[in-house]
C-alpha cells in the first residue's frame, strides 16, 4: 500500500489518500478503523491487470434503426370537421410502440399499413406503447383524411436517425468500442432511442462551422462509404454508444493504459480529434476540474481547449466532437461530450473509466483469458 509492503492481517497506519499496487492480479479484503481502534469500514478490492486499449479520435457516421416513437400529433381534416383520434386516446409524445395490431416493434411503414388496414375495415387499431417503465394499450380509431385520401390517426412517428460523431477507443483484443460519449437522443422529445440495430461507418470532415459564444460550431460531415460498416452497436447509454467493431480503424495505433478516475488531475492534457478530411490530430487542452462522482456521468471533467490551431479553426469545442479522446500522462482519461454554449473554447468530459466499465470489455476479457451528436434523419417523419 503506497510504498509500505503490505503481509496478510498486517496493520498499517496511513493518512490521506492511499493506493493498492499489486504484482499479479488478486483479491484483497480491507478493514479500516479509526484511531486503529473504532471500525470504519469493510471493502473487498479486486486487483486487476492495467487495461490497454487504442485511443481513436476517428470521425464516424452513426445511422440508428431504433423502435418507433411518437414525435407528435397531427390535425385530420375530416367530413365531421377536425379531429386528433391518437391525442383524444391518450398516446404521448415519447411513447415507443411495442404493437400495433399483431404487429410486434413495428417500423413507421408496417405502422402506416395497419392503420390503413384498420381504417378500410371499419375497426380500431390496437396500440401498446412502452412509457417509461409501464407498458399501456389503446384502441384508436382512424378517420378519413380529406386532404390525403388516407386513413390516419393523427400521430407522427419516427424509427431511425444518423449523425457524425468521435470513436473514443477500440479494444484490439477482444473488439468492443466505445464513441460519442452521451446518448442519442430524439431531437422533439429529448428521449433516449431505443436502438434496435446501430452501424458505425467512417465519416470525412468537409467544412467547420466555428463556434462562439451563444451559439455552439459543428464540425460538417459526410458519410464516405455507408455500405461499408466499422461496427454495430445496440448499447445506447449516458456515457456513449457501445458496442463491436468488424473493421478496425485503429489497427497501428499504439495502445495505452486507461487511467482510473483517482490517477486525474488538473493540468495539461491532450485531445484526438478530426477537423479536416479523415485525419486525426493532437491537439492541447487543460484538465480545469476533475469532479467526483460515484456513478456513471458525462459531466466528470471540466476542460478548455489552449491549442491556438484548434481555436482558429473551431473556436474550441464544437458538434460532432463528442466522444474525442482526451489523453493526460500517457494515459487515456475520458472523451469529451458537452460544449458550454456561452464559452465555446470549454466543456465537459466522461471518465475513460466509466466506458470502458460500460463497454463489456472487461468481461469479454475475462471470457478470452479462463460532443454533442449531430443529428440527422434518414427519411422523413411520417404522419398517420
Amino acid at each position: 500500500m503506497n510504498d509500505t509492503a503490505l503481509e496478510p492481517n498486517q496493520t498499517i497506519v496511513q493518512r490521506g489518500r492511499c493506493a493498492l499496487l499489486s504484482s499479479e492480479p488478486t483479491e484483497v479484503r480491507l478493514k479500516f478503523r479509526l484511531f486503529g481502534i473504532l471500525p470504519l469500514a469493510r471493502l473487498r478490492v479486486s486487483v486487476i491487470e492495467p487495461v490497454e486499449v487504442a485511443p481513436s479520435g476517428h470521425s464516424i457516421g452513426v445511422t440508428v434503426r431504433a423502435t418507433t416513437m411518437v414525435v407528435g400529433h397531427g390535425t385530420i381534416k375530416t367530413g365531421e370537421g377536425m379531429m386528433q383520434p391518437s391525442k383524444e386516446a391518450g398516446l404521448r409524445l415519447g411513447d415507443l410502440l411495442l404493437l400495433v395490431n399483431n404487429c410486434k416493434n413495428p417500423s413507421v411503414k408496417q405502422v402506416a399499413q395497419e392503420v390503413e388496414r384498420s381504417g378500410k375495415g371499419k375497426k380500431a387499431v390496437a396500440l401498446a406503447v412502452k412509457r417509461g417503465e409501464q407498458e399501456l394499450r389503446f384502441q384508436v380509431q382512424p378517420v378519413y383524411c380529406m386532404e390525403t385520401n388516407k386513413w390516419r390517426i393523427g400521430l407522427y412517428v419516427r424509427d431511425d436517425a444518423a449523425g457524425v460523431g468521435t470513436l473514443t477507443f477500440v479494444d484490439q483484443q477482444s473488439k468492443p468500442f466505445g464513441a460519442l460519449g452521451h446518448i442519442i437522443a430524439d431531437a422533439e422529445t429529448n428521449q433516449a432511442l431505443e436502438v434496435q440495430e446501430g452501424k458505425i461507418v467512417r465519416s470525412r470532415v468537409t467544412s467547420i462551422e466555428q463556434g462562439r459564444t451563444g451559439f455552439p460550431g459543428e464540425k460538417r460531415s459526410i458519410i464516405v462509404d455507408e455500405g461499408k460498416v466499422l461496427g454495430h452497436f445496440t448499447a445506447n447509454t449516458g456515457i456513449g454508444i457501445f458496442g463491436d467493431v468488424v473493421e478496425d480503424i485503429t489497427l497501428g495505433n499504439d495502445l495505452i493504459p486507461v487511467a482510473l478516475v483517482d490517477e486525474i488531475v488538473p493540468g495539461k492534457a491532450q485531445i484526438l480529434t478530426v477537423i479536416d478530411g479523415e485525419k486525426v490530430e493532437q491537439f492541447e487542452v487543460t484538465i480545469v476540474r476533475v469532479i467526483k462522482q460515484f456513478s456513471p456521468s458525462g459531466k466528470g471533467l471540466v476542460i478548455r481547449v489552449t491549442d491556438p490551431v484548434l481555436l482558429e479553426k473551431t473556436g474550441g469545442i464544437v458538434q460532432g466532437m463528442s466522444g474525442s479522446p482526451i489523453l493526460q500522462n500517457g494515459r487515456l482519461v475520458g472523451a469529451i461530450t458537452h460544449v458550454f454554449v456561452n464559452k465555446p473554447d470549454s466543456g465537459y468530459g466522461v471518465f475513460a473509466e466509466w466506458m470502458i466499465r460500460e463497454s463489456g470489455l472487461l468481461e469479454k476479457r475475462e471470457e478470452l483469458v479462463p460532443t454533442f451528436f449531430y443529428r440527422r434523419y434518414l427519411g422523413q417523419t411520417a404522419g398517420l
